[in-house]
């Protein structure tokens, strides 16, 4: 994939445009499978684990990286800040066909980073745009996803933590194979649709639908249909993860203990994290914000100052230093919260 692809190209179904070959390594990061990592953390994992049985599943399950293949061999454990940082990152590729040693030759097309503040209120979750222009060690400026493929997973990292001011704390990763087995484990789930649409096969009537696996990845994939494009799917992932949100959280589910185990189990496969991230630290972290609800996971963009163009003629978006001081201010400090409440409309 090129730095010049469309960002809308990403989403589009394979019917919708010309078949190219496809290479093993290749993987492409997806913004709506990274926010599942969200529900799951807070919600899924957290609640679930006072099974054992749930937590040695997770354990046995999901796959550890090693500290090296994520952060490097000059990650220094001496972050003082207050909250926690975790990248997520999504991939439309099966993870099982992708080398995670070497990486590079890749492009990391959705970047998140949400921050679990000390308080255990609520949650924040940044996005921040892949052709966002900025410093990346050893190779000058460029589009902050191109950071993977110059350095692999690392690099990428390290890129990131620049970028907000602060370490990150842990990294996790999830396939589309992943995003479906969530919402096929819950037995489908619940999601108002502002407007009607019929897209591969599938009809979605205005109000609720109930969605499975495949109807949910043409959910919230579709653009096409509606003469506001990437608005309105952006409004349609946000009600799929009320929704999934919803669903993960009720009293359903939480008092189904085989059915949270049947999550976790069918869930964990397709979930690469990093090593620290394990059932235990996660049951520990989830209890800790055990009252945080749907409404109380906020996102926002990071800071951007418009499209432009790179002296090379790339396209990038440029980003409002200035207002990433302050967000770079409220990672470090812990008051991610008070800024979102007070941060520019455009950025929210």
């Amino acid at each position: 994939m090129t730095d010049n692809s469309s960002f809308d190209d990403l989403f589009d179904s394979q019917d919708e445009r010309p078949q190219r070959p496809r290479r093993k390594k290749k993987k492409v990061w997806r913004k709506v499978l990274v926010v599942i990592l969200v529900i799951v953390i807070l919600g899924v994992l957290g609640v679930g684990l006072y099974l054992w049985n749930v937590g040695r599943s997770y354990d046995n399950n999901a796959n550890k990286l090693t500290d090296e293949q994520v952060f490097g061999t000059k990650r220094a454990d001496n972050k003082e800040d207050g909250g926690t940082n975790i990248l997520l990152l999504g991939s439309d590729e099966p993870m099982d066909q992708v080398d995670v040693n070497d990486s590079r030759g890749l492009r990391s097309d959705t970047i998140m980073v949400m921050h679990l503040p000390e308080s255990g209120s609520k949650v924040q979750v940044m996005s921040i745009p892949r052709d966002s222009w900025v410093d990346i060690e050893g190779h000058g400026k460029a589009k902050i996803n191109s950071a993977l493929s110059y350095g692999g997973l690392p690099l990428a990292v390290s890129t990131v933590s620049d970028f907000i001011g602060t370490d990150l704390d842990h990294v996790a990763i999830i396939d589309f194979e992943g995003f479906k087995a969530l919402t096929d484990s819950l037995g489908g789930v619940s999601v108002n649709s502002e407007q009607s649409f019929e897209k591969n096969g599938y009809t979605f009537t205005r109000g609720e639908n109930v969605l499975d696996g495949d109807e949910a990845l043409t959910f919230v994939r579709e653009r096409k249909s509606f003469k506001d494009g990437d608005f309105q799917r952006a409004r349609n992932q946000q009600a799929f993860i009320r929704g999934l949100t919803s669903e993960i959280i009720s009293a359903d589910t939480l008092s189904n203990p085989k059915k949270i185990q049947d999550m976790v189990k069918n869930f964990a496969p397709y979930m690469y994290v990093d090593s620290g991230l394990d059932a235990q630290y996660i049951s520990a972290t989830a209890f800790g914000m055990r009252d945080v609800r749907p409404g109380d996971i906020e996102f926002f963009t990071s800071p951007t100052a418009g499209v432009g163009t790179s002296s090379d003629g790339q396209s990038i978006v440029n980003v409002d230093e200035e207002e990433l001081k302050k967000v770079q201010d409220a990672y470090k400090n812990d008051t991610l919260e008070d800024y979102v409440q007070n941060a520019p409309e455009s950025h929210l």
